[in-house]
Parts: structure tokens; sequence; C-alpha cells
């Protein structure tokens, strides 16, 4: 009991300040914290400036061993996630394809790579989602499935692997394990120009260029 009280301290108290500047993500215009089982940890000015949705969408993929593996991956160091929110974009999540050098650079540990995260935390049932059974329903459970998704394009793009991601085998796989691991496991993730016609309607809009 004690535990819970204090992580949801951490979450919905905050820090006047961030602890320390070294880490990859960047949200509100201020370094985004973890812990050492890698919760989130929010700084005042976070609070105040970034959606709830957004924080609670953050823990949840944080708190699955596929979104565990990818804030390890990506050492501040060498990545930087740089996120926004912006309630006039058209899906959910996009994490547009980073310039040819970016991709380039991959393999040069010594380099520092940027990438850019765009969210919409007010996408909801009356932006195009469908709420279905086991799937997504709530701000939260949507932008849960964003950061799962657009930061799986990003861990793509920390490879050097260029768009598009969508119809190799591997990112399918990557994206089912998280799906899964957030609850939602029959959840498709693939651009809406691939989608056949006929299926069920779309539960969340993809941007990712």
């Amino acid at each position: 009991m004690r535990r819970a009280v204090i992580v949801l301290a951490i979450l919905f108290t905050g820090f006047k300040t961030a602890p320390n500047t070294t880490t990859t993500f960047v949200l509100a215009g201020e370094p985004l914290q973890f812990d050492e089982r890698l919760r989130p940890a929010f700084t005042s000015t976070q609070l105040r400036n970034s959606f709830d949705a957004t924080r609670v969408g953050l823990a949840r993929w944080a708190a699955t061993e596929e979104g565990r593996k990818i804030i390890r991956h990506l050492d501040p160091k060498e990545y930087r996630v740089l996120i926004s929110e912006d309630p006039h974009e058209g899906g959910a999540g996009r994490a547009p394809q980073p310039g040819i050098a970016t991709l380039v650079a991959a393999g040069d540990h010594k380099k520092l790579k940027v990438y850019t995260m765009i969210l919409n935390p007010t996408f909801g049932l009356d932006r195009g989602v469908v709420a279905l059974p086991g799937l997504p329903a709530t701000p939260a459970d949507l932008m849960a499935v964003a950061w799962a998704g657009e930061m799986l394009h990003i861990d793509f793009y920390a490879r050097g692997i260029s768009l598009p991601h969508h119809g190799r085998p591997d990112f399918q796989r990557e994206w089912r394990t998280v799906a899964g691991e957030l609850g939602y496991p029959s959840m498709t993730h693939a651009d809406e120009r691939e989608e056949p016609m006929g299926r069920q309607p779309r539960v969340i809009v993809w941007e990712d260029q």
C-alpha cells in the first residue's frame, strides 16, 4: 500500500525540477525522468502543460516488457525523442521519419540522433474511433496504444530502418506483442492506405509520414 502511494505521488504530484538532465525523452520542454523500475516521474511543469491521458498512456506503455525494452535501447547519450501534443493532429499519434542523415547515423554511437513524436490526446470517440469490446475506449487507452505504436516506429528508425514499416513481419510481431501486453491482442496496426476494403471500422488513425 505504501509503495502504491509513493508511485501515485511521483506520477501526479511531480518534482519542481527534473532530477537530472540525462534522459532520452523530452515532454513539455523538459526532460522526462524514469525511476529504477522505468516508471515515469513528471516535473511540475509537465503536470501543468501536458494532458493527463498522455501521461497515463506513457505509464501504461512503460510498464510493458516491450516498452521497457525500447526505453532501455534508446540510450540518452545517443538518442533524443521530442514529444509534442497537438489537438489538431488528424490521428492519435504520428512519428515522422527523420532525415536520411539521421537514419544513416544509426550505427554511429557517438552521434546524437533526434526523433519527434506528435500525440493527440483529444482524439476520441468523436474523432473517428469506434469503441468495440476488447479495444481502446478512453483517451488514456488510446494514448497507451499511440505511445506503443509510435515508439515502435522510432525504435525502427533508431535501427536505421526507414518507412514503410507496417508490412514488415518483425514490426507486426513486435506490435502484436505490445498490443497484447496492453490488453488489446486483436488490435491491428497498419497504415490506413494498406487496409483492405471491407474490414471492421478502424479503431485508431496512424500517420507516420
